[in-house]
């Protein structure tokens, strides 16, 4: 039996859609021996720590306001989210690396309250642009799904 993949969201669905078709039906070991919340929790869990990880080792700098840290997660989270999706991973794998890692690599709670603070701050040009930037996730996500398609074809 396949994990399900949808809880009510509209985006776990059309990830769950979108790949199914190119899965293995057999359950994995990790299918086996874990239940599909706890691959989410505990892929949720080392995202967050990765994210942590790469705020700590780009610190902000003096000269600039804009959260370099935040952008380069959501992009790079979002080009792997794409690369993911275009695989043929079982739904489990997808759920601990998708959902999981990836959903807590990146990061909508940070990007919406840095954004409140630039704005706070009177800079509205760096709020844009970092706006601006980030806006630039899904097209990451195609872009990833697209050199994965065509790397494993």
């Amino acid at each position: 039996m396949r994990p399900r993949v949808s809880s009510g969201s509209p985006v776990l669905a059309s990830m769950s859609s979108l790949s199914l078709s190119q899965k293995h039906e057999a359950p994995s070991v990790l299918a086996r021996t874990m239940h599909p919340a706890l691959l989410v929790g505990f892929g949720g869990a080392l995202g967050s720590i990765a994210r942590w990880g790469v705020a700590e080792a780009m610190p902000a700098s003096s000269d600039t306001t804009v959260p370099w840290a935040t952008i380069a997660v959501n992009l790079l989270g979002a080009f792997l989210l794409g690369a993911v999706m275009a695989s043929s991973l079982q739904t489990d794998t997808v759920l601990f690396i998708g959902t999981g890692l990836l959903g807590g690599f990146t990061t909508m709670s940070a990007f919406g309250l840095e954004t409140v603070r630039l704005l706070q701050a009177d800079s509205t040009t760096a709020a844009a642009i970092y706006v601006a930037l980030n806006l630039l996730a899904p097209i990451t996500a195609w872009l990833g799904w697209h050199l994965s398609e065509a790397l494993l074809a």
